[in-house]
């Protein structure tokens, strides 16, 4: 206590008492407060501010809390709550659906920031006029014009004697002798022509009439021989000298290869056995094959530019001549021809080549001259290829629209005509100068589609596929309200009740599949199958007998595809046709159990095509995807049993 007092004490020996030393210390203390409370006034601004500031964003918050949350599915955006859950069709968890404000917005318009654009990574191009180029590759081989390919023939029956060519490929001239032959129908020929001159000079002092025959006979001798292959000179040397000649020359009609031999010496020929086949190769065809794909960009006219192995470099010029109005079936092309002059001989028949054409089109699609398309008022319009959506029969882009500082994105269906390297020909629907997305045009339609609203695949919007749609039925799974229900047939207990083992196995399938195991789902095939066999056909009377033969075969190959099955997929595809075949039995024959039956549909099952089965229980447990979508399915109908049935 006592130390306490003397520290006291102590400082306050440091303050003055008196005089100019208090008056200093209380100044001291005056500024010192003066500066505390104007440190001490900033910082409760700052603080004031800063309270402002906090309650200010709390209202901010608290107004954008205030408006609903709209809850949707990724897998069926018309699917649309107010709170948080699951999925009604797939039983996915729901996804908050954020609000674009695009109230002023058209059905297939999408606003997007900036920042949203570039992480988008989209990209946009120019709708402009160009020409359509395209380079059409094509392989084809060297052959014969058939136009320069000549035949030398027997125009006698004789016997061949002399052949001065004796093997393919050598090259001959105009007027070379080929062949001789021995004719005994050409010595008589000759003989004829001898006695008709002789009658003629004998004649010359008799009658008119008679030398007028006489010479009529002798015309007819010299046209004989002329027609068996003589010249003139020929049958004006036999008729001065008097001899008969034994054999007759046959001579080359045009230069060129020899490219057939179709005899040998020594054998009998008959009028008009071919002999050789001489080919001007001077001249030669070019046959490309060109796909059917293709020939909208090739034209009769064209140039081809083509090379051959056997040249390596060099380059070869044709022109298109015919194009085949038929395809082949087997290889789905036709056949292009060209021709090309070959005076060198370098190319031979059947070389295999390589050819290229540029085909430029016009904004009709159809090919031009290459020097019109110098005329800018011809250039159809075109886009880069990534900018369309393809989908069957349809095409959509998205063009981006300018409004204000956030761009807007609008799908149009647009006229594609062919495309021409990483270019497609637009016949309609885009202008000139309109900005197309080339890169992200996927993702504005995703977003698009989980909006519900008209995208790529939808024209009227409502997201998902058709088949997603939930409450619509399979068109080949069940009847529509359109189509005629399966008559239904009364049975006694006892035929009823023959069923009932059917259906167990059936839904052991059922729920092996909904548990995605395979070796179970195969016993029960099996077991299905005998219950068939096991069931006495002679419970069913008239009408009913027609209809079990019927189920029964169906049921029975179903479960053998099923047991065969080597995969999950396949069981599942054997259990749709066995589910359609059950379904329409319980339809027309009821079943006796003394439980409810359930009618189940997947609209999303068999690739969205949909698909039903029966099933014992009311959660729906599906077969189809077993523990990937266990519950994607809604029970459609409940169906009792029908044990009060009678004859």
């Amino acid at each position: 206590m006592t130390e306490h007092r003397n520290n006291n004490d102590s400082l306050l020996g440091f303050i003055p008492r008196k005089g100019k030393g208090l008056i200093v210390f209380i100044a001291i203390l005056v500024v010192v407060f003066s500066f505390g409370m104007i440190v001490s006034g900033g910082r409760g601004g700052e603080s004031a501010n800063t309270a402002a500031n906090h309650e200010h964003s709390q209202a901010e918050a608290q107004a954008a809390s205030s408006e609903p949350t709209t809850w949707t599915c990724s897998m069926h955006p018309q699917i649309k709550l107010s709170e948080p859950g699951k999925c009604p069709i797939c039983f996915m968890d729901l996804i908050p659906l954020e609000s674009d404000n695009s109230g002023d917005l058209g059905p297939r318009q999408l606003k997007m920031s900036e920042t949203a654009k570039k992480l988008a990574l989209i990209q946009t191009t120019p709708v402009r006029r160009a020409f359509a180029e395209s380079e059409i590759r094509m392989n084809g081989r060297i052959a014969y014009d058939e136009a320069e390919v000549s035949y030398i023939t027997a125009w006698v029956p004789g016997r061949l004697d002399k052949m001065f060519v004796d093997f393919t490929g050598e090259t001959v001239q105009k007027g070379e002798h080929m062949v001789h032959i021995y004719s005994p129908e050409l010595i008589s020929a000759q003989e004829e022509l001898l006695q008709a001159k002789q009658s003629v000079e004998r004649l010359n002092n008799g009658s008119s009439v008679l030398k007028s025959t006489a010479s009529l006979t002798l015309q007819s001798a010299r046209e004989k021989l002329r027609l068996y292959g003589l010249t003139e000179g020929q049958i004006k040397d036999i008729e001065e000298s008097e001899v008969v000649l034994e054999q007759v020359k046959l001579k080359s009609p045009v230069s060129g290869v020899v490219v057939e031999k179709n005899a040998k010496e020594g054998m009998y020929v008959k009028t008009g056995t071919q002999i050789y086949t001489i080919a001007d190769l001077s001249s030669i065809w070019v046959l490309f094959d060109a796909y059917e794909t293709d020939l909208p960009w090739l034209k009769v006219g064209q140039n081809v530019v083509f090379t051959s192995p056997s040249f390596p470099g060099k380059e070869f010029n044709a022109e298109i001549t015919f194009i085949d109005p038929v395809i082949n079936p087997q290889s789905r092309t036709a056949r292009v021809r060209t021709e090309v002059d070959n005076p060198k001989g370098l190319l031979k028949p059947d070389m295999f080549v390589s050819g290229t054409i540029m085909s430029v089109l016009d904004r009709e699609g159809n090919v031009i001259n290459d020097r019109l398309a110098d005329s800018e008022s011809e250039a159809p319009l075109v886009i880069p290829a990534s900018a369309p959506l393809l989908t069957g029969k349809r095409a959509v882009v998205y063009i981006e629209l300018s409004d204000g500082d956030k761009p807007v994105f609008e799908g149009r269906e647009v006229e594609l005509g062919p495309r021409a390297g990483d270019l497609y020909v637009v016949k309609s629907g885009l202008s000139e100068g309109e900005m197309v997305v080339t890169n992200g045009a996927f993702k504005i339609d995703s977003e698009l589609q989980i909006q519900a609203r008209p995208s790529m695949m939808f024209v009227e919007g409502g997201g998902g596929s058709p088949a997603h749609q939930h409450g619509q039925q399979s068109p080949i799974s069940r009847p529509s309200s359109g189509q005629k229900e399966p008559e239904a047939v009364t049975l006694d207990p006892e035929t009823l009740q023959a069923l009932t083992p059917v259906y167990a196995h059936y839904f052991d399938v059922q729920m092996a599949l909904a548990s995605d195991e395979l070796d179970k789902a195969t016993e029960a095939y099996s077991g299905l199958k005998k219950s068939v066999k096991n069931v006495d056909m002679g419970l069913f009377k008239d009408h009913a007998h027609m209809k079990w033969i019927k189920y029964s075969g169906q049921m029975i190959a179903d479960a053998e595809a099923g047991i065969e099955a080597e995969n999950i997929e396949e069981s599942r595809d054997a259990f749709y046709g066995l589910s359609n075949v059950i379904i329409e039995m319980q339809e027309t024959f009821g079943h006796a159990s003394d439980q409810d039956y359930f009618l189940t549909f997947c609209p999303m099952a068999r690739d969205n095509q949909g698909a039903y089965w029966l099933q014992t229980v009311d959660t729906v447990y599906n077969s189809f995807y077993g523990a990937m979508m266990l519950r994607c399915g809604e029970i459609k109908e409940k169906l009792s049993p029908n044990m009060e049935k009678t004859n």
